[in-house]
């Protein structure tokens, strides 16, 4: 009997329990850094600060910092995808559809006029024009159409966007959003824009939700109300968004493989992963009342701080030259979408302001 033959099973169990520990100490170091960034939003005195962003630069100082440290980087990467994917899965819970139909058919028909026409937008400007990933072309039209830094996040997984693309995506769309901030509130005597005109402006182009109303509620406390509720009639299109962007995708993963499928051969997993499934069915249980808004919005709150976990461990996967490189293209894409958000509202706050007068 050989005496010296090694314990395989032993062996086994070892390396389970270290992968285990692996992932389990870079989570909680994520989960640590997380909660200082939440707890730092708390602070009154912080002006303009946005957990997202602070988080991915933590995470970004902490790579420049200890660039060959792997302790960390199996829980990092776990927590860079499949927490990121569950954060997506459970933002669904607060998305209310039946708030786009309230808004009337000539504000809806706008909304959705901006939201595909940024997209469209970032893909000519920036990947047609300047060469850019389709990827990060989708990932600044995304931001800068929906809802800013959760929307990129929410969009980068399912279309495979790498952490140096949204990390680019996020810093420069926080930078220029606090400068609109300052600057949009600007247009209303320059345009002759009434409260209500300039909260559809201000809805339409502002990149976040915090940063619409700090833009809109300096003017009066209408344009903060009308600018608030387009934005997150805005923010509701994320679902469709993802829904259409996910089955385009399929379709051009099929066809570039020569795939020819029957109906029975298709599966709806295909097209949609099972972040995107739990995203859209818990956005009709919310819309449908079998989630109440109390526990959509508790929802809601838990899933901006695993974000914020997320981010962290997406901060750690960035090299800054990468950054840097595509910025100044990332600005320009931006800039392109705004100037076509502020052009389009201008103009139809204009017309939908008449007809409402009309009508009245």
């Amino acid at each position: 009997m050989d005496n010296h033959r090694p314990d395989i099973k032993g062996i086994i169990t070892l390396t389970n329990v270290q992968g285990f520990l692996g992932i389990a100490r870079g989570i909680t170091l994520c989960l640590i850094l997380a909660s200082l960034i939440l707890l730092i939003s708390q602070w009154d005195s912080v002006p303009n600060y946005d957990p997202l962003l602070a988080a991915l630069i933590i995470g970004i100082t902490f790579k420049a910092i200890w660039p060959n440290a792997q302790w960390h980087s199996s829980g990092a990467k776990f927590s860079g995808k499949t927490i990121l994917e569950f954060s997506v899965m459970i933002l669904g819970a607060s998305i209310f559809l039946p708030n786009v139909i309230r808004a009337g058919s000539g504000l809806v028909a706008l909304i959705i006029f901006g939201v595909a026409g940024g997209m469209l937008v970032a893909f000519i400007v920036g990947h047609k024009i300047l060469k850019l990933s389709p990827k990060l072309a989708i990932l600044i039209g995304t931001s800068n159409s929906i809802c800013g830094n959760s929307a990129a996040a929410v969009m980068a997984p399912i279309i495979g966007a790498s952490s140096s693309e949204l990390a680019a995506v996020i810093a420069v769309s926080g930078l220029l959003g606090a400068g609109q901030i300052l600057l949009l509130p600007m247009l209303a005597p320059l345009f002759g824009l009434n409260n209500y005109e300039y909260g559809i402006v201000a809805g339409m182009s502002v990149y976040a939700v915090a940063q619409v109303y700090a833009a809109s509620a300096t003017v009066s406390a209408t344009s903060a109300s009308v600018a608030t509720f387009v934005k997150l009639a805005r923010v509701v299109l994320l679902a469709p968004l993802v829904l259409v962007i996910q089955i385009i995708l399929s379709i051009q993963k099929t066809q570039a493989l020569n795939e020819v499928k029957t109906f029975k051969e298709i599966s709806i997993r295909q097209y949609l992963p099972w972040f995107v499934l739990g995203f859209i069915l818990l956005a009709i249980l919310r819309s449908i009342g079998f989630i109440t808004e109390d526990q959509g919005g508790q929802i809601r709150n838990f899933s901006r701080y695993s974000f914020i976990v997320a981010m962290v461990a997406i901060g750690m996967a960035v090299d800054i030259r990468d950054v840097v490189k595509i910025g100044p293209k990332v600005v320009l894409v931006i800039c392109s979408i705004l100037l076509f958000m502020i052009t389009t509202s201008v103009l139809a706050s204009k017309i939908l302001h008449s007809a409402s007068v009309i009508n009245g």
